[in-house]
């Protein structure tokens, strides 16, 4: 059921079932910063891979995404599982070589050598009947065999950098040569029109001056000037200062420039810039002077350096990983005192208001005063005036009276 879904999710986004992966068991939560990273550390030994689509299944109550590698599935290298958020996700993969991709092969060579089902199983002997069932099965599969040799190239301008639905130069080569190599049986015209039909741009221009000037280019001379003018020609001193130079970026985390110097490592490597086996010695170098180290994973890794052990790359991702696993505990830790510190301030400060508040001990209002029997805080009514008592003192006990007429009663 999951390799017929990604055999079909594969059909639909135009890509081969080949190069896909598709990946379930994902929590619906995980953000792209998390699933990237877990991708990245577990299938960066099958290079690169782009994830095309993510889909929440019901009855996984999780999310599936699908990958594409660059390159067809190497069975000795993808992992069955991979390690991330909510427990292990599930990897799916189409089978080394499934009945239906035999049969397939099988009538496309028939096909390419001018032969039908009818003629080869004549000559090798076979009855009526083993003839129908043949040619039952060419039927079923041929429109299988019809989408696998037409896949539709994905979309290269040329840029720098990609704009939104556009493939980096690497990743449309790859499939691109793929292709061209299903479509043998194609004319040499309609390859180059399916050659062109993913081209825009500064590409698409380039191509288009190359047949005006030579109309009978074939679509594989096109291909080659393509690499020429867009592919990686770095010489292999840059790739080389570019691995010596590497540092962590402001606001990168650690985690991340480790991924993306292995990425630097790696291409040096395969253009002979560096020696496969000083990859450990120079990772553990640009990790001690070029990136912000927590003290006790620099401590670490100086130990290691001392002792003349330098890490894997697994090795060090996983320091690095728990390295930041540490910081986060931390902070989060320091977060919680401070929480409960601002808490008790706050109720002391609220306590102090409240005893001097409103019924609180020596809360007196502003403005009220006391007079002989007069109740605390009654004020006088307008007209009345405390009356002196024989002293003259008007906060005797004369209490409160009319004032005296102009006629004297």
């Amino acid at each position: 059921m999951a390799v017929t879904m990604l055999q079909d999710w594969c059909r639909w986004m135009g890509v081969s079932a080949r190069r896909g992966l598709l990946i379930l068991g994902i929590p619906e939560d995980c953000d792209e910063a998390e699933l990237q990273e877990s991708l990245e550390a577990a299938l960066w030994p099958m290079g690169h891979f782009t994830v095309l689509g993510k889909v929440f299944r019901e009855e996984d109550n999780a999310t599936a995404a699908l990958v594409e590698l660059d390159r067809e599935v190497n069975y000795a290298l993808v992992p069955r599982e991979i390690p991330g958020t909510g427990g292990p996700w599930n990897v799916v993969f189409v089978p080394r070589c499934s009945g239906d991709e035999f049969l397939s092969r099988v009538f496309h060579f028939l096909e390419q050598q001018g032969q039908t089902v009818e003629s080869v199983a004549g000559a090798l002997g076979l009855g009526l009947r083993r003839v129908c069932w043949l040619r039952s099965v060419s039927q079923a599969v041929q429109p299988w065999v019809e989408t696998m040799r037409y896949q539709r190239l994905g979309v290269f301008s040329g840029r720098d950098q990609p704009a939104l639905g556009e493939e980096s130069f690497e990743a449309w080569l790859h499939h691109t040569a793929d292709m061209l190599h299903v479509w043998q049986g194609v004319s040499e015209r309609e390859k180059r029109r399916r050659l062109m039909e993913g081209l825009r741009g500064t590409a698409l221009q380039l191509v288009h001056g190359l047949l005006a000037e030579n109309p009978a280019r074939t679509a594989q001379d096109c291909l080659a000037a393509l690499i020429q003018v867009f592919g990686d020609n770095e010489s292999q001193a840059t790739l080389r200062v570019k691995c010596l130079t590497a540092q962590q970026h402001s606001g990168e985390r650690l985690s991340a420039f480790v991924l993306r110097l292995e990425v630097l490592l790696q291409k040096a490597i395969e253009k002979g810039a560096l020696a496969r086996a000083s990859a450990d010695h120079v990772r553990l170098r640009q990790v001690l002077t070029r990136a912000n180290l927590t003290e006790p994973l620099d401590e670490a890794l100086r130990k290691l350096r001392m002792v003349g052990r330098s890490p894997s790359f697994l090795e060090m991702l996983g320091l690095v990983r728990e390295s930041e696993a540490w910081e986060a505990s931390l902070a989060r830790s320091e977060r919680a005192q401070a929480e409960e510190g601002a808490g008790a301030q706050t109720n002391a400060q609220m306590g102090a208001a409240s005893r001097a508040g409103p019924g609180g001990p020596g809360y007196e209002p502003e403005g009220l005063t006391r007079s002989g029997d007069r109740e605390a805080g009654e004020p006088l009514e307008e007209g009345l005036k405390p009356i002196p008592d024989e002293s003259g003192n008007e906060d005797g006990a004369g209490g409160l009276g009319l004032p005296k007429s102009s006629s004297g009663k």
